[in-house]
């Protein structure tokens, strides 16, 4: 790409003045490009890279510039690398694979594992636990803290059967761990896999997994679950994305004071997606019913969620990588033994996230939760700051 370089600056024989004045790479690139001078602004673009391998921008717009050339494979095989930052292996693999042209093969191995400390300011209240039977003393007594460490790894596969687009096998795992120092009773140990086949053709990718997750806490081998998550995404242009998805899942609780809670869940959901100059902004909507399979159900089993979320991932002048999103969560809750439940939750999370070097990045995170409700045991405000060290392949 040097030589590229070097030698557009020779043979070109009309260069802009004012292109050659701007000193980033990225703005001189589209300068020429406003001017017409495609070789100039692929020369751009492609010494920003060599200088910064994780420059956002500079991917992105040699990838746009590569596809006006007429040259996808060449534009796909530089989006291999942009979103591998601080989306997760799902995300990134999803998005590449709609990206991709057709003739193109969406073969493709993501990971991301991480390793923090960070401190909860009520570890003893856990947000996806809605009967929250095993906390009602400690709430009544008061928030309990603690400092933790907390380790967690994805990762996400995808086989294209035959080579060039089209039918395709994919495979994620999540595994989770979290240790508490001050409160051991609250650890956390969980892993989910999905698998599944898909199809990929122009625009419209459809992927049906099936998945089988388990989770340990309070001290316990507390619930499994499984299901099967239809998912289609298409792309309404080359920077915007529709995803509409669909939900099934039994879950199973092990414990005797839980034998009531079994349920099963549907839902759907989706939401659009945009990604662009080193800017990726999503807003998104889901509906889950929950449903006791057992007789007689037990307090706060059968009920309904709606969820709203905005948020996005900004690169800052490749300085670091800037997250927010913010969750609201509205609750209603089937009267049961003369109970009754409304909550309404709101769920903020902003992190600041900087490469180190080769693939290491640091990443620190704030996320506060305040959940209100008719049920007073139910209702509490939970802050949580994490550092970490984050390593993506």
């Amino acid at each position: 790409m040097t030589k590229v370089f070097l030698i557009s600056l020779l043979l070109s024989p009309l260069l802009s003045a004012s292109c050659l004045q701007l000193e980033n790479n990225v703005e001189k690139g589209m300068c020429y490009e406003k001017e017409g001078n495609t070789n100039l602004a692929q020369a751009s673009y492609e010494q920003a890279i060599l200088e910064n391998d994780q420059d956002t921008q500079a991917h992105l717009k040699l990838s746009n510039l590569y596809k006006n050339m007429q040259m996808p494979r060449e534009a796909n095989a530089v989006l291999a690398d942009v979103d591998k930052a601080v989306l997760s292996p799902a995300q990134r693999t999803s998005l590449e694979t709609f990206k991709k042209s057709k003739e193109v093969s969406l073969n493709t191995f993501k990971t991301r594992a991480s390793l923090g400390l960070g401190y909860d300011s009520n570890i003893n209240i856990n947000p996806n636990d809605t009967v929250i039977r095993d906390f009602n003393a400690t709430t009544l007594e008061g928030s309990s803290s603690t400092l933790f460490t907390r380790a967690r790894a994805d990762m996400s596969y995808i086989y294209d059967i035959g080579g060039n687009g089209g039918f395709f096998l994919r495979s994620d795992a999540n595994l989770y761990y979290q240790n508490n120092f001050d409160a051991s009773f609250y650890n956390i140990t969980y892993g989910r896999l999905y698998a599944g086949g898909g199809y990929k053709t122009g625009d419209l990718t459809f992927y049906i997994p099936i998945f089988y997750d388990r989770l340990h806490y309070l001290d316990a081998d507390m619930l499994e679950e499984s299901g099967v998550r239809p998912d289609l995404t298409y792309a309404l242009s080359d920077t915007l994305y529709l995803n509409i998805h669909a939900n099934y899942t039994k879950r199973h609780y092990f414990r005797a004071i839980d034998a009531q809670r079994d349920d099963e869940m549907m839902s759907g959901g989706g939401g659009i997606y945009w990604l662009k100059d080193g800017l990726f902004v999503y807003l998104k909507g889901r509906y889950e019913n929950y449903t006791g399979t057992k007789t007689p159900v037990d307090i706060f089993t059968d009920r309904v969620f709606i969820y709203g979320s905005m948020g996005g991932i900004y690169t800052l002048d490749n300085i670091a990588d800037f997250i927010l999103d913010y969750q609201y969560r509205n609750s209603n809750f089937a009267e049961v033994q003369d109970l009754k439940r409304h909550d309404n939750m709101h769920n903020i999370k902003v992190a600041l996230e900087r490469e180190l070097f080769y693939g290491l990045r640091a990443n620190l995170s704030y996320h506060y939760i305040n959940n209100s409700s008719s049920y007073d045991l139910a209702t509490y405000d939970k802050h949580e700051s994490i550092l970490s060290l984050v390593y993506n392949y």
